[in-house]
């Protein structure tokens, strides 16, 4: 009988051990493994997007990524297509560039030495959520985007269609539509914005010229509005707020200025890493189990980032 009854407990021993650990195997060594894309010869798991998605919440402020972790895995793609294709465009990012760019990130001037440096960035690691070598990949990636761009620029022609661009956004649809009665009536659409608190100073509602291919999807409307109209009030699909332009100008053939000039390198970049993605980036897929532990991720990495804000402000 004795026996009969450590046999049992044995058995239920190891069961609940069996349960113990395949609970843990399904819920914290699994998840980070999980596989979630691939991009040419290199394979993102859950927590390469972890890591992305926490640096983004935390450290670009990015609040569309701290409830949607997900959304951060476009920005990796992108990137990691930019660093196996940027060869092709001869751009590259060397430490000396990459010194640069990170001194200006922590705020310490090119007169200031090393050393000063070295204890600023020192400092400024421990704010972020991820390690020193992560954050570098990230910042290289952002680098190598901007010399990319660059080489775009210099090839873009000196002039093409443009827009004078007047355009204000809100949450507060309603507040957009009164705006617009108004201003179809005849009122000023830069002072009326200012006089209705939608933007601080007239001078804010007016988006000078702009590329109209290089307009964000996401206010396509805008695009095709002749000279003189106005649009209707229409939603943002990206913020979820609403948008209201008026096009005070037209021209097919205007000298493109240096801001219009990046507005157009910047499209014929995005155009160039979308089709080298479509090429090298297979599906995406961030569900169950891994996107908890992805969220769980990120909501901690913002918890410790309040946290530590409040330690300094009591400081």
């Amino acid at each position: 009988m004795e026996r009969r009854i450590y046999l049992a407990a044995a058995v239920v021993g190891i069961a609940v051990v069996l349960i113990v650990a395949s609970g843990v195997l399904l819920t914290v060594v699994m998840p980070p493994r999980a596989k979630v894309v691939t991009v040419g010869s290199r394979m993102f798991t859950a927590a390469d997007v972890a890591v992305r998605a926490k640096y983004a919440a935390v450290g670009e402020q990015n609040s569309a990524v701290s409830s949607n972790p997900d959304a951060v895995i476009p920005t990796l793609v992108r990137e990691e297509v930019l660093r196996q294709k940027a060869g092709d465009l001869d751009v590259s990012v060397s430490d000396d560039d990459l010194k640069a760019e990170l001194r200006k990130r922590v705020g310490t001037p090119d007169d200031q030495s090393d050393d000063v440096f070295r204890a600023s960035y020192d400092r400024y690691i421990e704010t972020l959520p991820i390690s020193r070598a992560e954050f570098e990949e990230i910042v290289r990636a952002a680098v190598l985007r901007t010399k990319a761009v660059d080489s775009f620029k210099a090839k873009v022609v000196e002039k093409g269609p443009q827009m004078h661009l007047l355009a204000v956004a809100s949450q507060d649809k309603q507040a957009l539509e009164e705006m617009r009665a108004a201003v179809a009536g005849g009122a000023d659409f830069a002072e009326q914005a200012a006089a209705r608190g939608l933007v601080k100073e007239a001078a804010q509602a007016d988006l000078a010229w702009y590329d109209p291919q290089s307009l964000p999807d996401r206010i396509s409307p805008v695009r095709d509005l002749k000279a003189g109209e106005l649009s209707e009030v229409f939603m943002d699909d990206q913020t979820g707020g609403y948008f209201l332009a008026r096009v005070v100008e037209r021209s097919d053939d205007r000298a493109y200025d240096d801001t219009v000039k990046t507005q157009v390198a910047s499209r014929q970049f995005l155009n160039w890493v979308k089709a080298q993605e479509e090429v090298l980036a297979g599906e995406s897929s961030l569900t169950g189990t891994a996107k908890t532990w992805v969220e769980r991720q990120v909501s901690d990495a913002l918890q410790e980032a309040q946290s530590r804000a409040r330690a300094q402000a009591a400081k």
